[in-house]
């Protein structure tokens, strides 16, 4: 006997409530913001300091980049326990994939003013976080794989253009 409503069928995506997509994109605008302040942090107080005697230097030249690196390695971590602490699918597989697409994100932003700069940080990073929690839904993991490489590729293509 069947019963009504019920279905055997599993879903094929992993359900993701509005309310933990804008948790999400929230944890990203703070990441991004964290991403801003200690690239600023690092550059001024270890990457100057250590390689800015001779301007010329390579390092002092290529330090916000380099102090952004290093920015975003961190912020990916805080950003690993933060997608851990809301329970959100894949966590590693998001943090990684929002790290790939927002590498180079302070090289971008540097000729910015400060505030504007804080405020692509934070965009940026909320709006990956939320992308990449979407994308990774799909039960079969090889799928959703394929689904965040191409995303990463497009976005990589587009912020080289």
């Amino acid at each position: 006997m069947e019963q009504s409503g019920s279905t055997d069928k599993p879903q094929v995506l992993i359900e993701l409530s509005p309310r933990a997509l804008a948790q999400v994109a929230l944890l990203g605008a703070g990441l991004g913001l964290l991403y801003w302040l200690l690239t600023l942090l690092l550059k001024q107080v270890i990457f100057v300091p250590l390689f800015c005697g001779d301007p010329a230097n390579v390092m002092c030249v290529g330090a916000t980049g380099s102090a952004g690196v290093v920015s975003l390695v961190l912020t990916s971590v805080a950003g690993l326990l933060g997608l851990v602490r809301l329970a959100i699918y894949r966590p590693l597989l998001v943090a990684l994939a929002a790290a790939v697409s927002l590498w180079g994100l302070a090289a971008w932003t540097a000729p910015m003013f400060w505030l504007e700069t804080a405020a692509w940080s934070a965009a940026l990073f909320a709006a990956s976080y939320a992308l990449f929690t979407w994308l990774v839904r799909p039960r079969s993991f090889p799928f959703a794989l394929v689904l965040v490489i191409v995303a990463v590729v497009l976005i990589r293509i587009v912020s080289v253009l």
